[in-house]
């Protein structure tokens, strides 16, 4: 056994020492330095996300992204707005008010459609509400989940919204518009029935209206006319394109879903039928309706229920091109 020296003992302790000050010093560097990053992003971040409702403070009036909140009947509903690039407040722009799927949120749907980036280069206000329930729905009068079931009033949430918008930034009050994606788009008929006063036109992918058992379609007659634009897959499984019952609700046909809106808006009941040159894309167009309306349906001969990215065709920009061809009158 090799017995240590008091020499080589103190040796190995300022060595240990001298680790432990090598590691602490390291140590503190790397606090001071996380410790300035976090100061700097507090200093930096935005302002605090607060509600449109309960602020009166809250100024949204330049472009950017906010998430904002109001009060309806006591609940509190949640929206995203995207205020384009070039925005000044002189000139009035156009809003469109988009519409998630089941389950969906305002950030799944903006990312999905693209419509903040094509609100950017051609100009316009898009508000992205939120449904409710802890796989967020929309109450469209017959579906779906938790929204109907709890009968929330989702028609005047978006009434709410689309009112404080446009006394809080320059809105077109004649190009006001919402487009909906599945259980969004059944919700964007009935905004469009019910709030035929304020929407010009509604676009619709992957949606129907509603259907009773006894045949009637359950839906409001609009007061307005409101066109109005269809997309949907012949073989969607969630929503049939030739009707009937599916997840427990029951849905009207797309032809008599577009026929609804053509006979409300007193279109032509001969449409113009376009086959594209594959046969894929069918374009039926009803026009001729008071106002200028029109009511326009794209099937998708191929396509399923998940059709906006996989559909061969623009849909973003057939939407927007369509809104607009069609301010209110």
């Amino acid at each position: 056994m090799v017995e240590e020296t008091p020499g080589k003992v103190e040796e190995g302790f300022r060595k240990n020492i001298g680790k432990k000050m090598f590691f602490a010093l390291i140590l503190g560097l790397v606090i001071v330095l996380a410790t300035t990053v976090i100061t700097l992003l507090l200093l930096n971040r935005p302002e605090p996300l607060v509600s449109s409702e309960l602020s009166e403070n809250v100024k949204y009036n330049h472009p950017g992204d906010y998430n904002l909140s109001i009060n309806v009947n006591g609940m509190i509903r949640n929206y995203w707005i995207h205020v384009p690039i070039g925005y000044d407040d002189k000139t009035p722009l156009p809003l469109v008010i988009v519409l998630h799927w089941w389950g969906g949120n305002s950030k799944s749907v903006e990312e999905y459609t693209g419509f903040s980036r094509k609100a950017d280069r051609e100009k316009f206000i898009v508000i992205y509400p939120q449904g409710t329930g802890t796989d967020p729905t929309w109450n469209a009068g017959f579906c779906c989940g938790q929204a109907l079931q709890n009968r929330v009033n989702d028609v005047e949430f978006i009434r709410r919204i689309v009112k404080k918008t446009m006394e809080d930034l320059k809105i077109d009050p004649k190009r006001v518009y919402v487009a909906g994606v599945s259980n969004g788009g059944m919700m964007a008929h009935r905004l469009g029935a019910e709030l035929s006063d304020i929407f010009a036109a509604i676009a619709v992918v992957s949606g129907s209206i509603g259907k009773s058992s006894s045949g009637r379609l359950i839906i409001a007659n609009p007061s307005k006319p409101v066109s109005v634009i269809i997309f949907h897959g012949e073989k969607d499984e969630l929503v049939p394109y030739n009707g009937g019952g599916s997840m427990g609700y029951f849905f009207a046909s797309i032809n008599e879903t577009a026929l609804f809106w053509a006979r409300a808006n007193n279109c032509s009941q001969n449409p113009v039928i376009e086959i594209s040159s594959n046969r894929r894309i069918v374009k039926t167009t009803y026009t001729g309706g008071l106002n200028n309306t029109e009511v326009v349906l794209y099937t998708i001969t191929d396509g399923g229920h998940d059709i906006w990215n996989s559909a061969g065709i623009p849909m973003t920009d057939l939407i927007w091109d369509f809104f607009k061809k069609h301010p209110k009158q």
